[in-house]
């Protein structure tokens, strides 16, 4: 089964290679971790989580500006990192010491296709979510449940469209010249399994949240898990984009 098979070599690339991996994303994570906990510090917010009390940020607060620059940067430190893994694992560029090589060119080619990918789907999902929404008008009187199954074929949907788009990200790492369309082409044959492998990316999900819901009764435990699981599913999305450039692009098998 193609969906699965594509999943578990996945999942399979980052267990084999997990020592290259802390290698290639530890210290760009640790540096995102110190750029907010330095913004924490320096507005207040940082005792105020302290003491448990969360209040919305006020709008003439002046903190939306440094928040959206600290967002931008601490974004651009992770594609550092995610760049670096791409080529590793398709150009064998072999991580030296703990400090992934920096590719700035390369960097900003994955940051603006990445906003590409985003204005595409926001205009692709237009249609989607009005029909979602006449649906659910319809059926707002048969309870949560009628309304979840809505909910869960529109995630399959949108997670499908990313995949599809998602193959030039892993392009932009390597400096290969590959627009939406050769991305959306490059996978023209494959709605089957990119169907199946976003149902198994949705189930992974909702498996998530349901362990986060089990561990809420501990505030600390929760918040542990959360960071682990949203850890480990980042990681294995940019490996599934890895295995989805490498297999339908370079015609690597899986």
């Amino acid at each position: 089964m193609k969906p699965w098979a594509l999943f578990s070599h996945s999942v399979g690339m980052l267990a084999r290679n997990f020592g290259d991996m802390l290698r290639v994303f530890l210290v760009p994570t640790l540096l995102i971790v110190a750029l907010f906990a330095t913004f924490l510090k320096m507005t207040g917010v940082w005792e105020t989580l302290q003491w448990g009390v969360v209040t919305p940020m006020p709008e003439n607060s002046g903190l939306s500006g440094p928040l959206f620059l600290v967002s931008v940067l601490s974004l651009l430190i992770g594609m550092w990192s995610v760049v670096a893994w791409h080529r590793f694992v398709l150009l064998e560029e072999m991580p030296q010491g703990w400090l992934p090589r920096l590719e700035g060119s390369r960097v900003m080619a994955y940051f603006g296709r990445s906003l590409q990918i985003a204005l595409v789907l926001i205009c692709m999902m237009i249609p989607v979510l009005l029909v979602a929404l006449l649906v659910t008008t319809i059926l707002s009187g048969a309870g949560p449940a009628a309304l979840q199954w809505i909910s869960l074929p529109i995630a399959i949907f949108t997670t499908y469209l990313i995949l599809r788009l998602s193959v030039i990200l892993p392009a932009a790492a390597l400096g290969a010249g590959m627009g939406l369309r050769d991305a959306w082409n490059s996978t023209s044959n494959a709605f089957g399994d990119l169907l199946g492998l976003a149902a198994i990316l949705v189930a992974a999900q909702y498996a998530a949240q349901f362990i986060a819901a089990a561990l809420s009764a501990s505030p600390s435990l929760a918040a542990g898990a959360s960071i682990l699981i949203s850890a480990a599913l980042a990681l294995l999305n940019i490996s599934l984009l890895t295995t989805l450039y490498g297999h339908y692009v370079e015609g690597r098998p899986v």
